[in-house]
């Protein structure tokens, strides 16, 4: 063997052994992809053709898990629109009349437009605060199968960065579906963001949530209104009409369940007529109804980290008190639980939403896994004086805030089934 022999031999044991070496290193976790960048999935052509019969009661909120725990939850809101894609697409393009018809909005400032890509400012005034921020839009070309789309990235202001991408799918010559899907993360945006976002991932959920109904809703409109579909305001009491089970069908949305959370809502004219939720539960039967039959643990899913007490049994169920101590918004009061092996209801009774009404009930899968399909109808002008402030006839706002209580107690109960374990 030749000098160069064994170098060349020991050069070759290196190169084949440095892969491993370098394997076994520690290394540093990669950092999560800021909400302005990260991917949003929205709903696929499949996914809407799943939730077709859904879509044609009311619209629809997909509220994804998180694959990494450190990011910011991607939402979806759906929805059918009594107008040609192009329109709708239309009022999407155009942010400076934004604020005509989202009532979020006060002001729209455009400040630079190139073609299919403008940047502007925008500013919200909500109850006691004013909120700015700077948004960049880019339209996409019209594709034949995939309709149109536009998206919206976040790069500053009091709301954080975030993401927003729209799709309109052609549903025929006269009517589309509306794909909004949005990711806001306000951590560190300013001091009042801070506090909320202090509230956890739930309360930034709600708040994506809320912004998201406000945006797609008011977009129906303002297309629908624009070829004389105007709807028209119905005023009807809470309690006139009994609240039924919606006709949900666990089976078909259970593919769709693995991945998230959904949402129901249910408009008569402006007016809320119910809002359901449907989620698995990663649990059996048992652990599930055993958190739902318990008033407290019933009372404390009102939102991860509420409180609440039971005060009364009685043959009309079990009376309990609640509290959620969020930030600016805490609200409390006390509601009647009556427990059933089949339909469990849970009512207001004084507080903050004291005319509410909820009803849950379970399904099993073929594996034994459970699920929970809820109904309700409340107001939640009636949490505190800072909500109703907030709200102010702002029917779009009230709604995603009841969608988004509706995702509360589903994923908290989730939590404390799966604690029981």
């Amino acid at each position: 063997m030749t000098a160069r022999q064994p170098l060349r031999a020991g050069v070759l044991v290196l190169s084949l052994s440095l892969p491993a070496l370098l394997a076994a290193q520690p290394t540093a976790p990669p950092q999560p992809t800021s909400a302005s960048e990260a991917a949003l999935r929205g709903l696929t052509l499949a996914d809407l053709a799943v939730l077709a019969p859904d879509l044609d009661r009311g619209p629809v909120l997909y509220t994804r898990f998180r694959p990494d725990e450190r990011e910011m939850p991607e939402i979806v809101f759906a929805t059918r629109v009594d107008a040609p894609a192009e329109i709708v697409a239309d009022v999407i393009a155009q942010p400076e009349q934004y604020p005509e018809f989202m009532s979020a909005l006060d002001e729209i400032e455009v400040e630079t437009r190139q073609g299919p890509q403008l940047a502007y400012r925008w500013k919200w005034r909500i109850a006691l605060f004013t909120l700015t921020g700077r948004n960049a839009m880019a339209v996409m070309p019209p594709h034949p199968t995939r309709g149109h789309r536009v998206e919206v990235r976040s790069t500053g202001g009091d709301m954080g960065l975030g993401r927003f991408s729209w799709r309109v799918h052609p549903d025929g010559p006269s009517r589309s579906t509306l794909v909004l899907a949005s990711r806001v993360d306000m951590r560190g945006a300013n001091y009042l963001a801070d506090q909320l976002a202090s509230g956890g991932v739930a309360v930034q959920r709600s708040i994506n949530v809320a912004l998201a109904s406000v945006m797609a809703l008011g977009t129906k409109a303002r297309a629908e209104a624009q070829v004389g579909r105007a709807a028209t305001p119905v005023e009807r009491p809470a309690s006139e009409d009994e609240l039924t089970r919606p006709p949900l069908d666990l089976e078909r949305l259970g593919p769709l369940l693995v991945h998230g959370d959904l949402a129901f809502l249910e408009l008569e004219g402006d007016s809320l007529a119910r809002v359901s939720i449907a989620a698995r539960m990663g649990t059996d039967l048992a652990h599930t109804r055993a958190v739902m039959e318990d008033p407290e643990q019933f009372g404390r899913s009102l939102v991860h980290g509420s409180t609440a007490r039971v005060l009364e049994r009685s043959d009309d169920g079990v009376l309990f008190e609640w509290g959620i101590p969020l930030p600016l918004v805490g609200i409390d009061g006390r509601m009647r639980l009556v427990p059933s092996e089949g339909v469990i209801a849970v009512d207001g009774v004084s507080g903050s939403l004291r005319s509410g009404h909820w009803r849950f009930d379970t399904h099993v899968y073929a594996g034994g896994e459970a699920a929970v399909v809820g109904w309700a109808r409340f107001d939640p002008a009636e949490a505190s004086r800072l909500v109703r402030r907030m709200l102010a006839g702002d029917v779009a706002l009230s709604h995603g805030l009841a969608m988004a209580t509706q995702v509360m107690i589903v994923r908290s109960l989730r939590l404390r089934a799966l604690g029981r374990r």
